[in-house]
């Protein structure tokens, strides 16, 4: 892609509305636009509109008038992308617009590709990587929570917090490099003691945010809930009763589910991935095995897990137990196949998944639960910046210990290493795979 083309790109979603919009972006497009918008009200048709800021236009195109539209003109480093750019504001025809883009690429300019609008911005400097994945996630998020966080992200908060980091860890790099470049100045017994103390405060404040980093995925991308049980237990009822649609088969017959089904679902200002599987029970179908097994990964996997048993059931722990699950996160739901006549407490839920009394208690439970693993979230919000995050502290590790048993340059190597991973978070000196990574997450047009 050369970043010196104008791309253009319809920036709504298709389809009919009241408003569409085209953007353009790149040097010139200011011109290149201002010749589709005529001063057609006056009948000099081949006269062109000087085009400032915002102004209501007529557009000609595809060889006649089509619409009146509004037309914005940014100029170089005020634009989204950093480059002077246009964006004109149709009636919201599918056709219409269309046509409109149609014209622009007959024109001369390039169909801009996906996220290719925001990777300029990263390239001309106006946001870093972290701000990309924010935007992205702004555009994704499902629950009141994840636009916040997500809002938060694209304003720079991650890039802060992980460039103090950074230059913590350029000063501390300094510091130890001066007994490699003035070794006549004998400071290396201090700037050991220094470096000690300045790697061990740092690793404190990755620890901080490595801690985080599950509420901060639980926020972004929903808490798993996990539904598990034996055959028959009512697990599927409640799946959709949960959903309020009927998305998994329900059937009296044992092992009707045989694959995990996941659908999301908003409780108030958070999202929850419901996960239904399969039932647990000795079977000689392989194709029910494989369902099985890949129930007990989901269970190792999930945030809370619903042991769902039918009422009277005695030793239905056994299926959690089987498949690895945690005790702290597990909720046993009690499904009666009647009248609910117990009272339910924070551990146990008794509902009837058919009729959906006491569905209400167990959401309440979900919620506050969820509400809890939201705290003391981190800036750091997925795996890329975890990983990245998780190999600084390694190299500070090594760090460590090579300020007790290897030579200062050593020392430098390590967190060198440790620097180049909080780097990589923000972008610094980025790959083109990993650019091309990020960006591939975008809609055509932003």
């Amino acid at each position: 892609m050369e970043e010196r083309d104008i791309i253009a790109a319809i920036s709504t979603a298709r389809g009919s509305g009241a408003v569409s919009m085209i953007r353009l972006s790149g040097k010139g497009s200011g011109r290149f636009s201002q010749s589709f918008l005529k001063n057609v009200k006056e009948n000099k048709q081949n006269e062109t509109v000087d085009l400032p800021h915002a102004k209501m236009v007529s557009c000609l195109f595809c060889g006649k008038i089509n619409d009146h539209i509004m037309a914005v003109r940014y100029d170089s480093g005020k634009s989204y992308t950093g480059e002077e750019s246009v964006e004109l504001y149709f009636h919201g025809g599918k056709k219409l617009t269309e046509l409109a883009l149609l014209s622009f690429i007959e024109g001369g300019a390039r169909i801009a590709e996906k996220g290719e609008f925001t990777r300029r911005a990263f390239l001309n400097g106006r946001i870093d990587l972290t701000q990309a994945e924010g935007i992205v996630d702004l555009i994704d998020a499902e629950s009141e929570n994840a636009v916040k966080a997500a809002f938060l992200q694209s304003e720079g908060r991650t890039r802060k917090i992980i460039e103090e980091l950074y230059g913590n860890c350029v000063t501390l790099l300094a510091r130890v490099e001066v007994s490699i470049d003035y070794p006549e100045e004998d400071v290396e017994e201090v700037t050991r003691t220094e470096a000690e103390k300045g790697i061990d405060e740092l690793r404190q404040k990755i620890a901080r945010e490595k801690d985080g980093y599950n509420a901060s995925r639980i926020v972004r991308e929903g808490a798993r809930v996990v539904l598990c049980g034996k055959v028959n237990a009512g697990k599927s009822t409640l799946f959709n009763t949960l959903l309020g649609a009927e998305r998994a088969i329900v059937s009296n017959e044992a092992g009707t589910t045989r694959d995990t089904i996941e659908e999301k679902i908003s409780l108030r200002d958070i999202a929850v991935v419901l996960v239904d599987t399969a039932g647990e029970r000795k079977t000689d179908s392989d194709a029910e095995r494989k369902g099985i097994d890949r129930s007990k990964r989901e269970v190792q996997s999930a945030d809370l897990t619903l042991l769902v048993v039918r009422e009277g059931e005695k030793k239905a722990e056994e299926v959690l137990a089987e498949n690895g699950g945690a005790k702290d996160k597990q909720l046993r739901v009690v499904n009666c196949f009647g009248k609910v006549n117990k009272q339910s407490t924070e551990d146990c839920i008794y509902l009837n998944a058919q009729s959906g009394e006491g569905v209400e208690k167990l959401t309440e439970v979900i919620y506050a639960k969820c509400k809890d693993w939201e705290k003391g979230g981190s800036a750091i919000t997925n795996a890329r910046q975890y990983d990245a995050l998780v190999s600084a502290d390694k190299a500070l590790a090594r760090a460590q210990v090579a300020l007790k048993n290897e030579t200062v340059d050593c020392v430098c190597a390590d967190l060198s290493d440790a620097l180049r991973a909080l780097g990589r978070i923000l972008g610094k000196e980025p790959t083109e795979d990993l650019i091309g990574e990020i960006f591939s997450r975008f809609c055509v047009g932003k």
